[in-house]
């Protein structure tokens, strides 16, 4: 199935926009794991277990894995492979490299781990995007707008800003169907603004719970194209009332609920 197609339908089945992040740090997880690669494979199992059946998306933050080394790469590669083939999955890499390496890249994330899309910054320009987005069944979320104060900093720089000519830049690379913009819930004006000049292009949606971005916002841009994803981690993996997982679950429950398609 082609990439935009299989965005699609994980959404349709679930009927929200929702994104579970999956960014295991040791030092918050429930006291019962371990602080050890063992331990992490065991919470992020659970939490997949407490949430597959309501998320349409997960995005793996590849440096809490990496972290452990060799061990972390396997744990990727074998809890990748037990995931319902009704979720996609999004390896939050920000790779962006000249086109060989990101051709290896492209090829360890996406063909190696199994994921289905990958996060890219763009700051190098076409041809070390392009390695990532030559298959239709696989696609990529180019930064444009992040939800960190600091984006500021080069991202609003320049008239027009640089963030427009990144988002002008996805939407000439979007030929397959397979291209969309990362656009933090942190700055409401800019993601209005580029999904009236984009309508069709899928928004990967970061900074909505711990980092205070709109929920509204966000929902609204996702009806307008129909595909898109709106992330949340630490309020979801590490929620704070309850027992796990049964705290897990009711946070996804939650903000699926707020994320409603339809």
């Amino acid at each position: 199935m082609k990439y935009n197609e299989f965005f699609k339908t994980c959404i349709d089945r679930k009927n929200n926009f929702l994104c579970v992040g999956i960014d295991p740090d040791p030092a918050k997880m429930d006291p019962q794991f371990p602080k050890n690669p063992q331990g992490v494979a065991q919470f992020v199992r659970e939490i997949i277990k407490a949430t597959s059946d309501i998320t349409p998306a997960y995005k793996f933050n590849l440096a809490f894995f990496e972290i452990w080394g060799w061990e972390g790469w396997k744990i990727l590669e074998e809890i990748i492979a037990e995931i319902p083939k009704d979720i996609l999955l999004i390896g939050d890499a920000k790779r962006g490299d000249i086109g060989n390496s990101s051709r290896f890249y492209a090829k360890a994330i996406l063909e190696k781990l199994g994921f289905h899309s990958i996060t890219l910054a763009p700051y190098m320009g076409e041809d070390s995007l392009r390695p990532f987005i030559e298959d239709e069944t696989k696609g990529a979320f180019i930064l444009c707008v992040t939800s960190n104060p600091s984006g500021r900093d080069l991202q609003e720089h320049g008239n027009p800003p640089l963030y427009q000519k990144t988002a002008e830049l996805a939407n000439n690379l979007n030929t397959l169907n397979n291209v969309g913009l990362v656009m933090g819930a942190t700055k409401p004006e800019q993601l209005y603004d580029i999904r009236k000049d984009y309508p069709d292009l899928p928004f990967l949606i970061p900074g909505v719970g711990k980092q205070g971005g709109g929920v509204e916002t966000a929902v609204e841009v996702c009806r307008q194209c129909g595909t898109g994803v709106i992330n949340s981690s630490r309020s979801i993996i590490f929620a704070p009332d309850g027992t796990f997982p049964n705290n897990i679950r009711l946070a996804a429950e939650k903000y699926a609920n707020s994320f409603k398609k339809i």
